[in-house]
């Protein structure tokens, strides 16, 4: 079929051309520092991709085939992918009230959480809580996803007998028992069993799911643990590269066969509200998955394999809660676009405690409208073609290749988590997350950027604590879960324990100079700035309307020219005033010196350290950690 030449009226394109109208838009600043961004894995995004960049013809495929980027399966399905709702709470009456509304509300499958060392959830024993929880509910067509943690073989037997119960035969179950012993040891910092006990109790309930359960799948391959301790994507792919061939091989001593083990496999990824990154993510992950299948002889298996997605927990906030709508909806539009056969949407609330009937009803809406009115799964991986996709899914696969081989050089995952090398691997990464969000380039709505000190507190009922893993067999230094809104939210908690003592918000005066023309975005962006950090920003004109009653801190606000002439002495007048703290907004350049020596103790700019200086803020403000 010939091209459409839709185009052919105009001039041909030309990179060349275009790279010099950039330069002289530039005015001689670097191209690539100004306009190609680096991810966390060293990956270039460059600001535009041609017909050049296209890789090669067909080697994405098509859906259903190798190498399975463009999806496992050939033909959509109906729905096109489950809305998976995830219930955690430890009461099974209020538990199946949620999941029969939630099913007549547009839920198709159940992700059921057990209570275990280091996670909430359902408690299991003689009284039935399981059958209790699931009364009602058509098994034989929402299906029952377990995520039990170190109990998995115990919640795994408790499903069987309530499947039995309800006259469920072995081939209508659905669902997944969610063994994981590595995912899990990483998480919570250990295991009950040793590693030999932990993988052959795994291989035996895999085993078993083999010659029973056509439509249950035994191990999870869970990457969320190592995208919640601040992982980037490259390296939550390698993650579960190298669980993936640990477990295959877990099995192949069992004596299953990797064509058998891998069909026992789901596998779990986290998405954000990086929305490119997290389609090239899925489609990487199946490429992936298909280069190890093919390598171990397991090929086979891959159309009948599923990916689950959750929206991330690392990007969610407690402050101005409702943003995390905006954020989930876009990870979830990702997970549909990326081909994700199931998605779990956090409600809006989760980082606050438990979710009620309301945030459960917006977390599945998003899905549905995603799918009902927005169409999300009519076209089979509709990015595919994509030169920007496809070149970043390519290097995206590439940078994980090396990671997973990386690992498997340390002797796997279980080694490289018992030598620390995977925490490290994090922990770095997590590191450069929190400094950019100190620095201001990395922004969190409503947390670092447009902080909202009048929202209305959410209510909830607060998530209650894990218990603990006493004794274990084996032990690993834990993977914690990095939020990147955490410090600002014990700002506001300390600005929030000073209200309730004080009937108002701490303060910072700012100290207007000049014309409103000369302050005015200055002013908006102190007021922003503070406020991140829980303080309130009253305004006066001129240095001589400082009171320090209201705030041992003033911020002086101007252009630069304003500071060469009225800086210096503003600053002497407020100090002399009583200001034990002095800021001035922007980056006065050479003046810098003068205006320190005046008595500004501060400069509040873009790159500046945000948490550093309103911790300071905090400390004159005496201010203490709720």
């Amino acid at each position: 079929m010939s091209e459409l030449p839709l185009a052919e009226d105009f001039p041909q394109a030309d990179d060349d051309v275009w790279r010099a109208l950039v330069d002289k838009a530039l005015k001689g600043a670097d191209f690539d520092e100004t306009l190609v961004s680096t991810t966390h894995d060293g990956l270039k995004i460059k600001p535009l991709y041609t017909r050049g960049n296209a890789v090669a013809a067909g080697s994405a495929g098509i859906p259903g085939t190798s190498p399975f980027i463009r999806g496992f399966g050939a033909t959509g399905g109906e729905p096109p992918w489950d809305i998976r709702q995830l219930y955690a709470s430890a009461d099974p009456v209020q538990t199946n009230t949620a999941i029969l509304e939630d099913l007549e509300g547009g839920t198709t499958a159940i992700a059921l959480q057990i209570a275990a060392p280091g996670q909430n959830g359902l408690k299991l024993s003689e009284n039935d809580e399981l059958d209790r929880a699931l009364h009602g509910v058509a098994l034989d067509l929402a299906g029952v996803w377990l995520e039990a943690g170190h109990g998995a073989a115990i919640a795994a037997s408790a499903l069987q007998n309530v499947w039995s119960k309800n006259d469920i035969g072995d081939d209508k179950a659905i669902g997944g028992f969610g063994a994981d012993p590595l995912g899990v040891m990483a998480r919570t910092g250990g295991h009950p069993l040793s590693l030999e006990q932990a993988l052959s109790e795994m291989a035996g309930l895999a085993v078993l799911t083999h010659e029973r359960y056509p439509q249950v799948t035994a191990m999870l391959i869970d990457a969320r643990p190592y995208h919640g301790g601040g992982g980037s994507e490259a390296q939550e792919l390698a993650c579960l590269c190298a669980t993936t061939v640990a477990y295959l091989r877990a099995m192949e001593d069992a004596g299953l066969a990797p064509l058998d083990g891998l069909a026992q496999m789901e596998f779990a990824l986290a998405c954000d509200a990086d929305m490119f990154a997290n389609i090239a993510k899925l489609r990487a992950a199946r490429a992936l998955i298909a280069r190890i299948a093919d390598i171990s002889g397991a090929g086979d298996a891959l159309p009948g394999l599923r990916l689950h997605a959750m929206t991330s927990f690392r990007m969610f906030s407690c402050l101005d809660p409702h943003v995390n709508i905006l954020r989930t909806t876009i990870a979830s539009a990702a997970a549909a676009l990326g081909g994700a056969n199931s998605l779990t949407t956090l409600p809006f609330t989760f980082a606050n405690g438990q979710p009620d009937a309301f945030a459960r009803r917006i977390a599945r809406n998003i899905q549905i409208i995603l799918q009902e009115e927005s169409s999300l799964g009519i076209v089979l991986d509709p990015s595919g073609g994509s030169w920007y996709v496809e070149d970043f899914t390519r290097d995206l696969a590439n940078r994980a290749w090396e990671l997973f081989q990386d690992i498997e050089a340390q002797g796997g995952m279980a080694q490289a988590l018992a030598k620390g090398t995977i925490q490290a691997m994090l922990r770095e990464t997590s590191q450069k997350r929190a400094h950019d969000m100190t620095l201001g380039s990395g922004e969190m709505t409503g947390v670092s950027s447009f902080p909202n000190l009048g929202e209305a507190a959410v209510v909830t009922v607060p998530h209650p604590l894990p218990d603990d893993l006493e004794d274990p067999a084996i032990t690993v230094e834990s993977i914690p879960l990095c939020r990147p809104a955490e410090p600002f939210e014990t700002l506001r908690a300390a600005s929030d324990a000073y209200m309730e003592t004080h009937q108002e918000r701490p303060k910072t005066v700012l100290l207007t100079l000049g014309k409103a023309s000369d302050h005015a975005a200055l002013m908006t962006y102190a007021e922003s700035f503070f406020a991140a950090g829980g303080i309130e920003t009253p305004a006066c004109k001129g240095s001589g309307a400082y009171d320090p009653a209201i705030s041992p801190i003033a911020c002086i606000c101007s252009s630069d020219e304003i500071y060469k002439n009225e800086g210096v002495e503003a600053a002497k007048s407020l100090k002399k005033a009583g200001a034990e703290c002095v800021y001035a907004i922007g980056r006065p350049g050479d003046l810098r010196k003068e205006l320190k020596a005046a008595g500004v103790d501060g400069f509040i700019h873009q790159g500046c350290d945000i948490i550093g200086t309103l911790e300071e803020a905090h400390d004159v403000l005496g201010l203490k950690p709720r």
